[in-house]
């Protein structure tokens, strides 16, 4: 704790003021995420819920909801001046150790995309296994680098901040990012590769998986340079200003990706008589579509394909369909 005789009154007021900024950034980066799960929770209900419950539905549910809960903490964390000492001390570390959860349940559901993807592809699943298990390694070196944030009598907050080692502390987040860049990359070869294997056919569902994907990389790249910038240069009181903007923002997108992945796949749906909601038109184009999505879209209930928690068959197609056969484009069964 920080001797207030040691502060000038304009001192005091900065961090008095910094902290503030912290508090309010923080609480607002925890509305966004409610308010998200209360606009979207009639998509989730028709999307996920209402489907068979599987592995991939846990998942989303520790993707979804153990954020929030763990903000709960956080938020009280924060205000609460019980939160002091000793009592602070063995706090501390619960946002790291909460994102350790979260980041690992991200990085699972990505490997399952890719994984399935690449038609279940042994190299990428254990290439991935290992980058995801070096990234949580990198995080629990880093994080426990981290102190208490040294706040001057009258002010509250148990907030983990970084310690002498600016550096290593910003690993953390930087893990994270290349995980991430990777994660971006496998996804952007593949759907570009599969593009071109299709004859271009594809476009509506490229241009889809492109605008998710950058949309979803371009928000997670900026939040983590900024978050990563500020514990390597901001003043030690702002150093994690940022810091739930991003464990906050990082979930939501994930839950966006696949809602509407699922959307779309859902929309795919209809019987090919009827006009499709994608722009695609007639017979050969729907197949072709239906065949892709099932590819992309991952972790639906399949247990009309031999009980697998990804969904890797064509939609509506069987092994000896003429639609599919109309596509000239061969599938991969598993």
């Amino acid at each position: 704790m920080m001797e207030t005789s040691q502060l000038s009154e304009p001192q005091y007021v900065e961090i008095a003021h910094n902290l503030m900024a912290v508090k309010l950034y923080s609480l607002a980066s925890f509305v966004m995420l409610f308010y998200d799960i209360a606009i979207t929770f009639g998509d989730e209900v028709e999307y996920i819920w209402k489907k068979k419950f599987t592995k991939f539905t846990l998942l989303w549910f520790l993707n979804r909801y153990l954020s929030p809960l763990g903000f709960i903490v956080i938020t009280v964390s924060f205000q609460d001046p019980e939160w002091i000492g000793d009592s602070c001390r063995r706090y501390v570390f619960f946002p790291e150790i909460l994102r350790i959860f979260t980041s690992g349940t991200i990085g699972v559901i990505f490997i399952i995309r890719l994984f399935a993807t690449y038609s279940r592809s042994q190299v990428v699943m254990i290439f991935m296994s290992c980058l995801l298990a070096a990234e949580l390694g990198i995080k629990i070196w880093s994080f426990t680098s981290g102190q208490v944030l040294q706040l001057p009598p009258g002010l509250v907050g148990c907030i983990l901040t970084s310690g002498p080692n600016s550096l290593r502390f910003a690993f953390t987040w930087i893990a994270e990012l290349i995980f991430d860049s990777i994660v971006f990359g496998l996804t952007m070869w593949r759907t570009v590769s599969r593009n071109n294997i299709m004859g271009g056919n594809t476009r509506s569902l490229v241009k889809l998986i492109f605008r998710d994907g950058v949309i979803y990389f371009a928000v997670i790249l900026t939040a983590n340079i900024i978050t990563t910038m500020t514990f390597l240069l901001a003043p030690p009181n702002l150093k994690a200003i940022n810091a739930s903007f991003t464990v906050s923002i990082t979930p939501l997108m994930v839950s966006r990706l696949i809602l509407n992945l699922r959307s779309v796949d859902a929309l795919n749906r209809i019987p090919p008589t009827q006009p499709s909601s994608l722009g695609i038109k007639g017979d050969d184009d729907i197949a072709t579509a239906r065949f892709d999505i099932s590819q992309l879209v991952f972790a639906n209930s399949t247990a009309e394909h031999e009980g697998q928690d990804f969904e890797m068959a064509p939609t509506g197609l069987t092994r000896n369909s003429t639609t599919l056969q109309k596509s000239g484009k061969p599938t991969q069964y598993v």
